[in-house]
């Protein structure tokens, strides 16, 4: 507990800092006059891309998940871990939350999973492994689109890596995702664990399911693609002059910067990755980070439908639902 309360600190330290050099960089008050100057219909179509994202996610997730339910009831839980992720990170992950509550909604649905061993704890990995499966066809649609989009852009990647090898980042991290695939879905690494045999079991049943790996990566794709077109309605929204080409270049990279494990949310991580990227194009730095800011806050109020969410799915939660049956090997 004290070591988990260390990392969000030292997180919440990092990220601070960031803010404050970046800040005293740019200049407060330009950021603020920038944001201003934001169309206000720009902010809610970037808003409502989110959630519209976040609905095609839970299309993709209703896929991998093992057990019948309702759309709107799967849509309702990835929101409250959207909420988690973005009100909470670090506190509690959002997948963790969207794991519990799926394992609630199979107990509370009085759906029955079938599973060789028929114990709680196999019922928890193999929901645990969906969400593992939601995560993992999500960052390969994005690194397949920062591979797509390589060859066109490769005159933005060369001028953003005149300082810093940025060119190389998203074929670096393909070439790790594909690596570490192939440990765990070839080689089953981990398998003789008890914990972890159900995980593999579900995970190979899913491999060998092509239609419905390409239909939920499909749905990935848009998702992504949704993100994309947001933070360019958004540039639009501030008057910038942003090719559509060089946000399918950069966002890649910039979300992948993101996820490292430094700060809180990617707080700072995302704004400074923003100024050096843009910044090569020739977007000036208080726009960039401006970009940065309000495509966040966009993340962030789209954010509260996920409380909506909590709050209204504890009081249809223990609504029966049709007992079903489903087959997991």
């Amino acid at each position: 507990m004290i070591k988990q309360a260390s990392i969000i600190i030292l997180k919440i330290v990092i990220s601070a800092t960031l803010l404050y050099l970046l800040v005293s960089k740019v200049g407060g008050k330009i950021i603020l006059q920038n944001i201003r100057l934001l169309h206000p219909a720009a902010f809610l179509a970037a808003a409502a891309l989110y959630i519209i994202a976040a609905y095609v996610s839970t299309l993709r997730w209703k896929l991998l998940v093992p057990f019948q339910s309702r759309t709107s009831r799967l849509f309702s839980i990835y929101m409250i871990g959207s909420f988690f992720n973005t009100y909470l990170p670090g506190v509690i992950g959002g997948d963790a939350v969207k794991a519990y509550y799926l394992n609630k909604e199979l107990q509370a649905s009085g759906t029955m999973l079938k599973i060789k061993d028929k114990n709680e704890q196999s019922s928890v990995t193999t929901i645990i492994a969906s969400v593992f499966m939601d995560r993992y066809i999500g960052l390969a649609s994005l690194l397949f689109l920062g591979l797509a989009a390589f060859p066109f852009g490769i005159s933005y990647l060369e001028r953003a890596s005149l300082n810093w090898p940025v060119i190389w980042i998203v074929p670096a991290a393909a070439g790790a995702f594909i690596s570490i695939s192939i440990v765990i879905f070839k080689f089953r690494v981990g398998e003789r664990l008890k914990f972890l045999l159900k995980a593999y079991q579900y995970l190979h049943f899913y491999i060998t399911r092509k239609k419905i790996l390409l239909k939920a990566f499909f749905y990935s794709i848009l998702v992504q693609l949704f993100g994309i077109l947001a933070v360019f309605i958004i540039a639009r929204g501030l008057s910038l002059d942003i090719s559509f080409l060089s946000l399918l270049i950069f966002l890649p990279i910039i979300v992948l910067i993101t996820a490292l494990p430094l700060s809180i949310s990617g707080i700072g991580l995302r704004e400074g990755a923003f100024i050096f990227l843009l910044g090569s194009t020739g977007v000036p730095a208080e726009k960039s980070m401006t970009l940065s800011i309000i495509w966040f806050l966009s993340v962030f109020a789209a954010g509260l439908w996920g409380l909506l969410e909590y709050l209204r799915f504890k009081t249809v939660f223990g609504r029966e639902e049709k007992k079903e049956t489903f087959q997991v090997p």
